[in-house]
C-alpha cells in the first residue's frame, strides 16, 4: 500500500508541473514544446505502476495463506483421451488368478481321431474308431465314464463303451476307442456319440449340442468275409458264440488271423478266418452274416485247409445263403481232410447278382470232432 501512496504523490507532483508549464493562451499553435515532457512523465508513471503491480502480485503468490483464509482452487487439468473402438478395449484386462474358476465339471476338448471322415470301407468290414480328448473340465474322469451312441447308424457300436482309463485328471488326455462294423449295404453312414459321466449325465464340448462321430462310405462290389466276420451271428450246439473267440473254447469258435500257418506249414499274409467246431460228435459252428447286396457276376473264392499239424482233421465246409427269414439254401459243399494239400475254391454266384441275401458259413465235423479246425484264406465275394 505504501508503494501505491508513493505513486499517487508522484502523479500529483507531475500534474502540477505540467499544469504550471501550460501556456495561458488557449490559441496556441499545434506544436506544443512541452509534449516531450508530458510524454516522458506519462511513460514513467505507467512503468512504475506496472512494476509495483507485478511486485504486489508476486508477494501474494509467495506469501503463505493465513489461518482462516480460503485459497483459490485451481481449475483441474482434464486430459482428452480417445474413446475405445470396441467393447474389449473398454474393459480392463483381467489379472491372472483374479477371476474365479468358472469351468464346468465335465468338459472335453477334441485333439484328434483315426478313420477320417469319408473313409471308404467294404460292406460289413470291422474297424475301430479312436478319438483323442483332453479333459478341459474341473473334475477328474474315472473308469465309470463312457462313450455312448447318440444318433445315426450305430454301425454295431455298443450302447456304452468305457473310456478305457481309470483316471483322467484335468489337463490330461485319453484315447477312446470304439469297435464298429460297417453296414453291409453301400452308401454313406454316420454315427454320433457323446461322453457320459459316472452319474449318467451326457457331455462333450463347450457347445453342449456338439457331438463327435464316425463318418464312412461303404462301397459295393466287394464283400470281404474275413473283415466282416464279427458282424455275423455265430452259433454251435452250445448256443451263441462270442466274436472273436478263442481256439481253446470247446463250445466252438471263430477268429481272424493276418499271419496264418496253413495246413502245408506255409505262413501267409492274407486275412484268414479260423473255424473250430464244438467238441462233440458231429459238432459244428455256423455264421450267418447280415443281409448284403451281392455284386453282379460275382464269385466266392477262398483257400480251404485244416489247421497245421492236426492230423485228425476231417471237416465238411458249406457255403449257403438265406433270403429274408426263408430257408437256408446250400451253394456249395467241400470235405477237407488233413493231407498236406490245400483246396482252392472259386464258386460262381452270378445267380445271386443284385439280390440282397445273408451269406452263411458252416463247418461240420466228420465223425470225430478231434482236430475239427479249418482255415478260409481270404474268403471274398467279388466279380
Amino acid at each position: 500500500m505504501k508503494q501505491f501512496r508513493a505513486i499517487s504523490l508522484l502523479i500529483i507532483i507531475l500534474g502540477m508541473i505540467v499544469s504550471a508549464c501550460k501556456p495561458i493562451n488557449s490559441d496556441a499553435t499545434p506544436t506544443d514544446q512541452l509534449d516531450d515532457i508530458r510524454t516522458v512523465a506519462a511513460r514513467t508513471i505507467e512503468a512504475l505502476t506496472t512494476q509495483m503491480l507485478q511486485t504486489e502480485q508476486a508477494n501474494k503468490t509467495l506469501s503463505p495463506h493465513m489461518p482462516g483464509e480460503t485459497p483459490e482452487i485451481p481449475t483441474p487439468f482434464v486430459e482428452t483421451v480417445q474413446a475405445p473402438t470396441n467393447e474389449a478395449e473398454a474393459l480392463p484386462t483381467p489379472i491372472e488368478g483374479s477371476q474365479p474358476n468358472d469351468k464346468p465339471c465335465d468338459l472335453a476338448f477334441f485333439m484328434g481321431e483315426t478313420i477320417p471322415d469319408g473313409s471308404v470301407l467294404y460292406p460289413g468290414m470291422m474297424f475301430k474308431k479312436t478319438w483323442t480328448f483332453r479333459n478341459d473340465g474341473s473334475c477328474t474322469w474315472t473308469g465309470d465314464y463312457a462313450v455312448v451312441f447318440i444318433s445315426g447308424d450305430s454301425m454295431s457300436a455298443a450302447v456304452a463303451t468305457p473310456i478305457g482309463k481309470a483316471e483322467v485328471k484335468p489337463g490330461e488326455t485319453v484315447e477312446v476307442a470304439v469297435p464298429l462294423i460297417a453296414p453291409t449295404m453301400g452308401g454313406e453312414y454316420r454315427a454320433d456319440f457323446k461322453l457320459r459321466n459316472a452319474g449318467g449325465v451326457l457331455f462333450a464340448f463347450k457347445n453342449p449340442d456338439h457331438t463327435f462321430w464316425a463318418d464312412i462310405k461303404v462301397v459295393e462290389g466287394v464283400i470281404h468275409l474275413a473283415h466282416a466276420y464279427c458282424g455275423a451271428t455265430w452259433t454251435s450246439a452250445a448256443g451263441v458264440l462270442p466274436c472273436p473267440g478263442l481256439p481253446s473254447d470247446s463250445a466252438g469258435y471263430v477268429y481272424s488271423d493276418n499271419a496264418p500257418v496253413l495246413e502245408t506249414g506255409a505262413v501267409d499274409d492274407e486275412p484268414t478266418l479260423w473255424l473250430g467246431v464244438n467238441a462233440i460228435q458231429n459238432g459244428y459252428v455256423m455264421g450267418v452274416y447280415p443281409a448284403m447286396k451281392i455284386p453282379e457276376n460275382a464269385y466266392f473264392s477262398t483257400v480251404l485247409g485244416c489247421g497245421h499239424g492236426l492230423s485228425q482233421c476231417r471237416v465238411n465246409f458249406v457255403l449257403a445263403y438265406q433270403e429274408g427269414e426263408g430257408q437256408v439254401v446250400q451253394l456249395g459243399s467241400w470235405d477237407e481232410l488233413y493231407d498236406g494239400e490245400l483246396e482252392h475254391i472259386r464258386l460262381d454266384l452270378s445267380a445271386l447278382g443284385g439280390r440282397t441275401v445273408k451269406i452263411v458259413l458252416i463247418a461240420r465235423a466228420i465223425d470225430s470232432p478231434d482236430g475239427g479246425r479249418i482255415h478260409l484264406l481270404e474268403p471274398v465275394i467279388k466279380p
